[in-house]
Order: structure tokens, then sequence, then C-alpha cells
């Protein structure tokens, strides 16, 4: 995506991508960071309830509880965030970005995950 001279893009391999992978270029085209898009994108996924294999519509375990994962690099440094069987939280991958800021504790998992999302935004 992107026209000549430009110097970024974003591509995605699953078709249910595609509406956060053109929101995203909008706002890589609009000099919003990578990192800002690449949220962005993810979100897009994760808030459609139709998609059953992340996000809102994730299927649940045998005990009846969705638990999600999502992972965040930084490009320019490296830093990431992760989060694993994380419950009741919209949007993993904000979770995951927040925790590449960290300087401990990058990779949460289960209710730790949760707790942490919890106190960070509710």
């Amino acid at each position: 995506m992107g026209q000549v001279g430009t110097k970024w893009g974003i591509i995605a391999t699953w078709a249910m991508a595609y509406d956060g992978v053109k929101k995203a270029a909008y706002e890589l085209k609009n000099n919003i960071s990578a990192a800002d898009a690449l949220v962005t994108a993810i979100k897009e996924v994760e808030n459609n309830p139709y998609y059953k294999s992340v996000g809102f519509g994730g299927l649940p375990n045998e005990q009846g509880i969705v638990e999600l994962d999502a992972a965040f690099m930084n490009g320019d440094n490296f830093n990431i965030g992760a989060v694993a069987g994380i419950q009741d939280v919209k949007n993993p991958i904000s979770v995951a970005r927040k925790l590449s800021e960290q300087q401990f504790n990058r990779f949460l998992v289960g209710d730790g995950a949760t707790i942490y999302a919890q106190k960070k935004w509710l």
C-alpha cells in the first residue's frame, strides 16, 4: 500500500485483517507512528465479534472462559510486551504495548495479566 516515495508499508496475511490494515495505512500516510498504526490494525480485528480466533469473538476454553493473547515489539528499540491467558480485557494488544514500555515484567500471564490491565484501564 502507498505511493512511490513513501517510507512505510503494512501487510497482513489473513483476510480478516483487511479493515485494520486499511485504517493503519491511512494513519501511516498521515504520519501517525508505526506503533500506533499497528495497534489500530490489531484492535480492528480484536473488536470484531465475528472473528472466532481472536478478540471479542474469541472462542472460550473448556471452562467457558475466553482467554486472549497478544504480543507487541517496538522495531526501533526491540522492546517487547506480551500477555497470555488474559480475561475480560477488550484489547490485549493495548496491554502488550503498554508492557513493552516497562522496565520489568514485560510478559504477564493469566490473572497477573488481567489484574495489570484492570489497574491501568478500569
